[in-house]
């Protein structure tokens, strides 16, 4: 999973380059996740998130577990986002509405830049709410996206601290989960990392302060209840299987 996921040609923001810039907010949708099975999420979202979603982490090839909002059973497929580009729960995830816009590293000390997704057609110089004048000035609602957008990378990397912090405890266990449905489809996921509850229940009481001071605890408590999502994913699954043999449109 890469924080590009569904973004198809993204580019720094350019305020001469990008000058009358606006944003036809009433022309997305999320058919650009359909085919996301999940997405990272940082930890102020999980309690949100945990009642909608099963949180599990994800390790990175940089060996750094995260965690993410589980979408899908099968690769391609986010249960969540309907034929019409729907999203069908309460909440959806930050990583999610910040589209088009993204934060990533540019220039020559690697510091983060805000980006667009120029594919994105919502994204245009004829119609839409204003987000760069015709002299290149900012306008609110730009300072607005970036404001959204420093504070989603400031809780992100807040949350990827405390799943340091967790992982160093050796709380994870790699798992695999197998879902079998009523019209006999099975669906095998691999490779996320859930936390142990017996080596959780065993920690050092002295660590405890630190835990619960760095928000550790909560985020913890909250992705072992999440965890019950589970059999919704599977009751999405069946339901979208049935509505698929009888041609049924999915919304």
């Amino acid at each position: 999973m890469t924080a590009f996921a569904f973004y198809k040609k993204v580019v720094a923001l350019n305020s001469e380059v990008h000058r009358n810039l606006k944003f036809a907010t009433d022309e997305v949708n999320f058919a650009f996740a359909r085919d996301t099975t999940a997405v990272l999420l940082a930890g102020v979202e999980f309690a949100e998130a945990g009642r909608e979603y099963p949180i599990v982490f994800i390790r990175g090839q940089d060996k750094q577990l995260r965690p993410a909002a589980l979408l899908g059973v099968r690769d391609g497929e986010n249960l969540f986002v309907d034929e019409s580009g729907k999203w069908d729960a309460r909440y959806i995830p930050a990583f999610v509405r910040r589209y088009p816009f993204v934060m990533a590293e540019g220039g020559e000390r690697g510091q983060l830049v805000v980006c667009i997704d120029e594919g994105c057609a919502a994204l245009n110089a004829q119609h839409g709410e204003l987000l760069i004048d015709a002299k290149g000035k900012m306008q609110p609602r730009m300072n607005e996206v970036m404001q959204f957008l420093q504070n989603f990378q400031q809780e992100f990397a807040r949350t990827e601290l405390v799943a340091r912090q967790l992982d160093e405890l050796g709380l994870f266990v790699q798992q695999g989960a197998r879902f079998d449905t009523p019209a006999g489809e099975t669906f095998q996921l691999n490779d996320f990392y859930l936390i142990d509850e017996a080596k959780f229940g065993q920690i050092e009481d002295a660590k405890l302060p630190q835990l619960f001071r760095s928000g550790a605890l909560g985020m913890v408590y909250l992705h072992l209840a999440s965890l019950g999502n589970m059999r919704k994913l599977l009751d999405r699954v069946s339901a979208r299987s049935a509505a698929l043999k009888r041609n049924v449109p999915l919304h």
